[in-house]
């Protein structure tokens, strides 16, 4: 059985390459230039949009209440074409 001692000069090349960008990130950093992020004016606006979704309550406890009244003391009167035609619209 011959065994090849190639696994030493795959792991010098290795060892070679994972060196190379620490170096390059030492360069960038000697020269003061880095990374730059900019972000698009519609980025930040859906990251304020995104903000303001957070904050708002899940549950609209003030409609929650006016339903929960009104079908308790019956007055409450769902047109059901209507809330077909809803339904149909938001899944398609």
């Amino acid at each position: 059985m011959y065994i090849n001692n190639n696994i030493q000069a795959v792991s010098g090349a290795y060892q070679v390459s994972s060196a190379r960008p620490s170096a390059r990130a030492g360069a960038a950093q000697e020269s003061g230039k880095g990374d730059e992020v900019v972000f698009s004016h519609e980025a930040k606006r859906f990251s304020s949009m995104l903000q303001e979704l957070r904050n708002m309550p899940e549950v609209r406890s003030e409609k929650v209440e006016t339903l929960s009244r009104q079908i308790a003391d019956g007055s409450y009167d769902q047109d059901a074409d209507k809330l077909a035609g809803s339904l149909l619209d938001a899944r398609y």
